[in-house]
């Protein structure tokens, strides 16, 4: 009896441990982004379009501070990240579904410039050792998917 409550308790702690270790998604967000690309993706194809977004830089800090610099232009703000079920309509299925996703949202502002940018990314996803990221916004008939490289 005792052994099985020693392999459960060292199975607990070591579980806790690996939990622990691993980074949260804003943990792998924070840092600064710039946008590489943006595309509609259309039931006739996909097409590359300019956001006015590619020449500057976001930084995302820890406390949920956001920051668009662009030459001497700043935008300020608050970002945040989490997981939600959210239906959507399959473009190439003809059909909603509703799936799990992680999202992120980036609000920021300047407003002696009366410039203000809101970004709901519906799903987002990390890759290439969390230093690339995918963001898409889903709308019916024109989606949009645009990818961002950590500086």
């Amino acid at each position: 009896m005792h052994g099985i409550i020693k392999v459960l308790t060292a199975g607990l702690l070591l579980g806790i441990l690996a939990a622990s270790c691993s980074k949260s998604l804003e943990d792998k967000l924070t840092g600064t982004w710039q946008l590489e690309s943006a595309t509609k993706r259309l039931s006739t194809g996909s097409s590359p379009f300019n956001t006015g977004y590619e020449n500057g830089r976001f930084h995302l800090d820890e406390n949920g501070l956001a920051t668009y610099i662009e030459g001497i232009d700043t935008l300020t703000g608050y970002w945040k990240a989490g997981k939600h079920n959210k239906g959507i309509y399959n473009n190439s299925a003809g059909s909603w579904q509703s799936r799990d996703m992680r999202f992120l949202l980036i609000n920021i502002s300047n407003t002696s410039l009366h410039r203000t940018l809101e970004w709901r990314f519906d799903d987002i996803s990390l890759y290439n050792g969390n230093r690339s990221l995918r963001a898409e916004q889903y709308t019916l008939g024109h989606d949009r998917i645009y990818v961002f490289k950590k500086r």
